[in-house]
């Protein structure tokens, strides 16, 4: 067997890197991240079912105003259908299109926006009938749609940064993962926003009428 040369060892081709099977240790960290944050949901969802079954009397409270469907309605439609153009966005970017996913995340990052403007109005309407410091349905009320409401303007955060990547280039030489990511979390927001206002509203609507 002959030796190589110096020369021979610099110019000899390499053989190109091969690309890391499976999943990618950002989409782990953020299926990790969403699973912790759907138990805490869970949890805080739970204990207003079970103070529910305890509470002596009407649910809620005849001393509190009964929740208005129509303002958060309309917000849960609105997060639920912005999660469309993030999937279409996502499935641009996988295809390596830069605008597609640019466009994908600005129609998630208005729908977010508009939620949050909702849900400050619905806050605005419920004040001074329902208060943090009234009673346990009050404190439920405010703990369970502020928690969701932090976690949409996280999600919100997450799209505008992603914007700005998309924007200035910096994600567009592989938009596929760093939109993935983000769009994953913007579908679990969806299904909190669901599951948030069939507790908070339509099930203590539901229970106030029987």
């Amino acid at each position: 067997m002959t030796d190589l040369t110096e020369h021979e060892v610099l110019v000899r081709p390499r053989a190109a890197p091969e690309a890391p099977a499976g999943r990618t240790t950002g989409w782990w960290a953020m299926v990790l991240f969403i699973s912790t944050e759907a138990a805490t949901f869970a949890a805080i969802l739970a204990s207003d079912f079970y103070l529910r079954f305890s509470a002596k009397g009407s649910w809620p409270p005849t001393s509190e105003k009964e929740p208005d469907l129509v303002l958060p309605t309309t917000a849960t439609v609105i997060i639920l259908v912005s999660c469309l153009p993030m999937l279409l966005g996502s499935l641009a970017a996988a295809r390596g299109s830069r605008a597609g996913g640019l466009l994908g995340t600005l129609g998630a990052f208005a729908g977010g926006v508009a939620f949050l403007v909702l849900q400050i109005v619905d806050w605005l309407s419920e004040w001074p009938d329902s208060t943090v410091s009234k009673d346990a349905y009050g404190s439920l009320f405010y703990a369970i749609t502020g928690l969701h409401a932090a976690h949409v303007l996280i999600g919100v955060g997450m799209l505008a940064f992603l914007l700005v990547s998309l924007a200035v280039r910096r994600a567009a030489a592989r938009p596929r993962g760093p939109v993935s990511l983000v769009a994953m979390y913007w579908y679990f927001m969806g299904v909190v926003a669901v599951a948030v206002y069939v507790t908070v509203y339509l099930s203590a609507t539901l229970w106030a009428t029987r």
